[in-house]
């Protein structure tokens, strides 16, 4: 979309937006500053040639743009990410949670497998696949640990002459 007068929409100046985005740096949300800044300092003249730039859709720069005509930065800014899954109850109870992490640490449980079967069997909490468990874990900061592979033909007295 082609606005000449983009410098005359965004309220902010260049400094204010520049200052904001170094404060957002690092975060999903510093691009949306940056666009802000970019459109403001005429830069680049269209939103579709800040899209390439940015490394973002056409479509989403619109998305942003219309957020900022019609609720301002503070809209623009805020991190919806979180809601995804505020509204979502989890199927994996702490309790159930609490266990597995038990299990884990103990050394029963090494695997994303092992994890699937391990909620079926004792919690009664069916995932067809893994894909679901690998976000569920890294969702809770809940690492797996795994030794050492060694070859099945490896003698036990093999591996303890390797321990210090």
């Amino acid at each position: 979309m082609w606005i000449n007068n983009y410098p005359e929409l965004i309220a902010e100046t260049q400094e204010q937006l520049l200052e904001r985005e170094k404060s957002l740096r690092g975060s999903a949300l510093e691009n949306r500053v940056k666009m802000l800044r970019l459109l403001k300092s005429g830069v680049y003249p269209s939103q579709q040639r800040l899209a390439k730039a940015l490394g973002y859709s056409p479509r989403q720069i619109r998305r942003w743009w219309k957020t900022y005509r019609e609720d301002g930065l503070q809209a623009l800014l805020e991190d919806k990410t979180h809601l995804r899954w505020a509204n979502n109850n989890e199927r994996v109870s702490p309790e159930a949670l609490v266990a597995l992490e038990e299990k884990m640490k103990a050394g029963e449980i090494a695997r994303l497998e092992e994890v699937r079967v391990f909620l079926e069997e004792h919690f009664g909490i069916h995932y067809k696949g893994v894909s679901a468990l690998s976000r569920l874990l890294k969702r809770h900061q809940i690492k797996l640990k795994t030794g050492r592979r060694r070859h099945r033909k490896t003698s036990k007295q093999e591996q303890a002459a390797f321990k210090k």
